[in-house]
């Protein structure tokens, strides 16, 4: 079975698996011809990227020329724009769909005015258009909070004076309140949040990635995968690779599908900042709570991750391990639980300590202030 939890490209083979999501393509294919920007939302792995390369492939034979920049690692406007005026810049290979292309990330941050960016952007795009006739389209994957909204807030009056181009955004369910937010709220004439997936979608999306010459074993898996309660096509695909990777038969394959369900369940009872962090934790993997890859991607302070972790950790949701990196204290580093080992929630040590000096309850023990109220209030 192909089991890979990338994302889908836009070219034949990747295609032929991608599955469901009529309605959001439509809604996107009516946006752009009739000269609408648009913004997709979802939880990490809920198939934002796998979406926007499906709408390039499906509309290739139109009179629309893509430009595709991930932008994951953005700290402000000018990395953004830096990272879609590299692409646009691209040379485009007739062989090559804009998919397949280098995303132009950014290995260091940007030491330019986005006013600069904006003016050579302008310049680029028209170059472009003379080789490449057709509504312009810049997709701009994975779009962090704060570099969004200077871009589509502070600097939404040059975008839409200055470049001859329509935007396609997309952003995690954790970063859309602070990317949509006045200004740039009305930059987006076009709203869609990705839902989970339904039961059908889960087996016609297990077929298509199975062999043709074991139609009983994709029928047992779907059976189990989906009894697992897979939300989004990554934790599916965690899911049947977690049955498929070995012999999973009677006890252990029933605590698979089991686990998966109950941890689902569980994550539906915790608060909504608890809920859209286990999403960013999931995504990024161990992580402590002064990772400024996880502040950026919350839009959080320290403590304020340190507070909803607490959350989480009692609910048995994200387990901790320590890494001596030198002297002192070690460095508490987080995951979400493995769903065949969630058992529920746990009993936690609320006197714990981490290396920076603030416990489990947000609270600093060196003497700072506690948490203000827009540390521990949900994200505006």
């Amino acid at each position: 079975m192909r089991l890979s939890g990338r994302p889908l490209l836009d070219n034949d083979a990747d295609q032929q698996l991608f599955v469901g999501r009529e309605p959001e393509l439509l809604a996107l294919r009516r946006s752009l011809t009739t000269g609408l920007n648009s913004l997709v939302t979802g939880d990490p792995g809920s198939g934002k990227t796998s979406l926007v390369r499906a709408l390039m492939f499906r509309l290739r034979s139109e009179p629309i020329q893509f430009s595709y920049a991930r932008v994951g690692d953005a700290q402000s406007a000018s990395d953004l724009l830096a990272t879609v005026l590299a692409v646009v810049r691209t040379p485009r290979r007739p062989d090559v769909r804009d998919g397949e292309r280098s995303s132009g990330r950014l290995r260091e941050p940007i030491d330019r005015q986005p006013i600069e960016l904006i003016e050579e952007l302008a310049v680029a795009l028209a170059d472009r258009s003379q080789l490449e006739p057709g509504t312009r389209v810049i997709v701009v994957d994975d779009v962090p909070a704060a570099a969004g909204f200077e871009t589509f807030g502070a600097w939404r009056d040059e975008l839409w004076q200055q470049l001859d181009a329509l935007w396609l955004v997309t952003t995690s369910t954790a970063q859309v309140s602070g990317l949509v937010r006045a200004p740039a709220d009305v930059f987006f004439e076009t709203k869609l949040q990705l839902a989970g997936l339904s039961a059908n979608e889960t087996a016609e999306l297990l077929r298509r990635r199975g062999d043709d010459r074991d139609a009983a074993g994709i029928a047992e898996l779907i059976v189990d995968a989906v009894g697992g309660a897979p939300q989004t096509p990554r934790r599916l695909m965690e899911i049947a690779r977690e049955l498929t990777a070995e012999p999973a038969v009677g006890g252990r394959r029933l605590n698979i599908g089991s686990g998966h369900r109950a941890r689902a369940e569980e994550l539906q009872e915790v608060s909504r900042p608890a809920r859209m962090l286990a999403a960013e934790i999931d995504a990024l993997g161990w992580v402590s709570a002064s990772d400024q890859r996880l502040l950026d991607r919350m839009g959080w302070t320290r403590p304020r991750v340190v507070q909803v972790i607490a959350e989480l950790e009692s609910r048995g949701l994200v387990e901790m391990r320590e890494e001596r990196t030198g002297r002192g204290r070690p460095r508490k580093l987080y995951r979400l639980t493995p769903a065949a080992d969630f058992r529920g929630p746990a009993v936690v040590d609320r006197e714990g300590v981490d290396q920076d000096g603030v416990d489990r309850d947000g609270v600093d023990r060196h003497g700072d202030a506690e948490p203000s109220p827009s540390d521990t209030a949900e994200p505006t």
